[in-house]
């Protein structure tokens, strides 16, 4: 699985999948609705990796490939794992809506 320490690969994948950062025992960690963690906000979550050494190693189709692994075990790809062929589509589209110009259904 790709390694990353781009946030914006990790809070995308966590949107796409309807994951929220949370803190198990201290630990860092993504969570489902319903699942066991106090949820925090992501300067937190990466505070805490970062505090850990640690890095996101994830399948970006697969919601439940996250894993935290240590930086130093792991060497990171930073590839832009977030970064789909429509992410930029899905990025207008999302601030059209924020802007009040929904586009056509």
């Amino acid at each position: 699985m790709p390694n990353t320490r781009d946030r914006g690969d990790v809070v995308h994948f966590a949107g796409r999948h309807h994951l929220s950062p949370a803190l198990r025992d201290g630990a860092p960690a993504l969570v489902a609705h319903g699942e066991p963690g106090r949820r925090c906000g992501w300067a937190e979550l990466f505070a805490a990796m970062s505090a850990r050494g640690l890095v996101a190693s994830l399948e970006p189709d697969d919601p439940g490939s996250f894993r935290l692994v240590s930086r130093a075990a792991a060497p990171s790809s930073d590839a832009g794992l977030g970064r789909r062929p429509g992410a930029v589509s899905e990025a207008r589209r999302f601030l059209g809506a924020l802007r009040g110009r929904f586009p056509p259904a």
